[in-house]
């Protein structure tokens, strides 16, 4: 029996858009991170954005442009010199340790080592694995921005320019998807608000907290003159994420080094500030960006962290957090529609 023509032409527009949403994924995968990093920048600057526009009578391409420049100058350019000399203390300090330098690492081994070893005689601790498991990682990731400049270069401009269309032409993009979108424009519109809250608090939560520990930890490094400052600051501002060590972690070994060194005053000097940092950080600033959108276990932002990492590489740390947001955000609305529908 010959099917319908209206059931035959639905499932031949259905296998139409399959077969073209699946080369169309093909073609935009390998610019998905630069695209999903505009779209992160255009998140929070939207507000800045709408306000600056308005105040100069709505000069949208003035304004966008403004706001690629501050992201270049402020952000992006300073992110590319601090990852290049993340790389070179790393390949200094992997130098140093092979060479049987780097001495102030065996200071640390042991004031980790020998108190555990007085319950746990077996237990040995070799920092030096650990370390160079690190300085591995960093030194083949962050390589890129020594070794290829001007593909870094063409692919930053590439997601500025989509940064500057996220921004100018963002309204009518979303209106557009909201008028073609199957869920009806009343879900997609609740999917999305609830989106922008999410990736807004949680991206915050996250990278602006990590941006904000590792410039404390640096300057307190810095300041009482802890070897490879930005290297362990960096990390410091990393493992400060993780929870049930959080910043804390990141100060212990520091201030072993200082106290072990002899330099009591040091020490405590640093205590205190790693003390102020962790009142900022982790109790104040935390709270006031996950506050702001869907309430967040710190143990699945742990989790998308490492999992975007291991999966996209550096940006994962914020590409991590961002598929967590909209996992998050579409099973909040998904769950209001449940109970809606069953009332």
């Amino acid at each position: 029996m010959p099917m319908p023509k209206s059931r035959f032409e639905s499932l031949a527009l259905l296998v139409l858009f399959a077969g073209a949403s699946t080369l169309l994924f093909f073609v935009f995968a390998p610019f998905f991170a630069l695209l999903s990093l505009a779209a992160v920048f255009a998140i929070l600057l939207h507000r800045p954005y709408e306000r600056l526009t308005l105040a100069l009578g709505g000069w949208k391409n003035f304004v966008a442009v403004l706001m690629v420049a501050v992201t270049l100058i402020f952000f992006i350019v300073p992110l590319f010199f601090l990852g290049a000399q993340i790389f070179r203390e790393a390949q200094n300090l992997y130098a140093n340790m092979n060479g049987g330098g780097a001495q102030y690492l065996h200071v640390i081994q042991q004031a980790i080592q020998d108190p555990i070893q007085k319950v746990f005689p077996g237990f040995v601790f070799d920092i030096n694995v650990y370390v160079g498991n690190v300085l591995a990682f960093i030194s083949n990731n962050l390589g890129l921005l020594a070794y290829q400049t001007l593909t870094i270069i063409f692919e930053t401009s590439l997601m500025l320019l989509a940064f500057f269309f996220f921004l100018r032409d963002g309204q009518d993009l979303l209106v557009s998807f909201v008028e073609a979108s199957p869920l009806g424009k009343e879900t997609t519109r609740e999917v999305l608000n609830k989106m922008y809250q999410t990736i807004e608090s949680v991206i915050k939560g996250t990278v602006v907290n990590a941006l904000i520990r590792w410039f404390c930890i640096w300057i307190a490094f810095s300041l009482f003159n802890i070897p490879n400052a930005i290297l362990w600051s960096s990390i410091g501002g990393i493992v400060g994420a993780i929870p049930g060590l959080g910043t804390p972690f990141a100060f212990i070994p520091a201030i072993a080094y200082l106290y072990l060194q002899g330099d009591t005053i040091s020490a405590v000097g640093l205590a205190l500030f790693g003390i102020a940092v962790i009142i900022l950080i982790d109790d104040i600033l935390t709270s006031y960006f996950f506050g702001k959108g869907l309430a967040v276990s710190p143990l699945f932002v742990l989790f998308s962290i490492l999992g975007g990492v291991v999966f996209f590489g550096p940006l994962g740390f914020i590409l991590g957090p961002l598929v967590l947001s909209i996992f998050l955000s579409v099973v909040h609305v998904y769950s209001l529609t449940e109970r809606s529908a069953g009332i």
